[in-house]
Order: structure tokens, then C-alpha cells, then sequence
């Protein structure tokens, strides 16, 4: 059973370069966070104790050259609990240019 709301968020269409903020609410019993690992660089997280609030930013740069058309992304996050259980949330869009 997920500790969190929802563990994936899907953004749509999304024009690159422009950062997105995205807020994973948390459910009143969760366990508490030991440790908040994004799996990429592009995406940074402050997690609000007392709301269970985890807001990530993700920097939402440029889609590469070398992709024609739109690019398809999906982010992780790994939580990992004090009672060492974990679980994964997943952003996802699609990036226009």
C-alpha cells in the first residue's frame, strides 16, 4: 500500500525549458522519510514535514537535437523510509518544443 495519494503524475504536453513544479501530497499515516532520492539530475525535492508535502522541481531543459518530434519523459524519485521500506514516484509528460 502506497504511503502517498498518488505515486505517479502525469503532466501532458509540456513546452521545453520551462521548469515545472510538481507536489506529491502524503497520507496522514505515513512512516517518516529517511532519505528522498531523485534518479536524474534535472529534478530537485524539498519535502514539508508537517504538510507531507514532497515538491519537486524539475528543470525541464531543451529537448536534443538529435530527438525529432516530441520526447516522451518519465522521472523517478526514490523514498526511502526510516523503517527501510521504499517506494518509487514517477513524473511523467510528453516535452514539445
Amino acid at each position: 500500500m502506497s504511503h502517498w495519494k498518488s505515486t505517479e503524475m502525469y503532466l501532458g504536453m509540456i513546452k521545453a525549458g520551462s521548469p515545472k513544479r510538481i507536489i506529491f501530497q502524503g497520507n496522514e499515516d505515513m512512516p517518516k522519510i529517511k532519505r528522498i532520492t531523485p534518479y536524474c539530475g534535472c529534478t530537485a525535492s524539498h519535502y514539508n514535514e508537517q504538510t507531507k508535502e514532497l515538491i519537486i522541481i524539475y528543470s525541464n531543459g531543451p529537448i536534443p537535437n538529435q530527438v525529432q518530434g516530441v520526447q516522451s519523459i518519465s522521472k523517478k524519485v526514490d523514498i526511502l523510509y526510516e523503517d527501510d521500506t521504499t517506494e518509487v514516484l514517477t513524473i511523467k509528460a510528453t516535452k514539445i518544443r
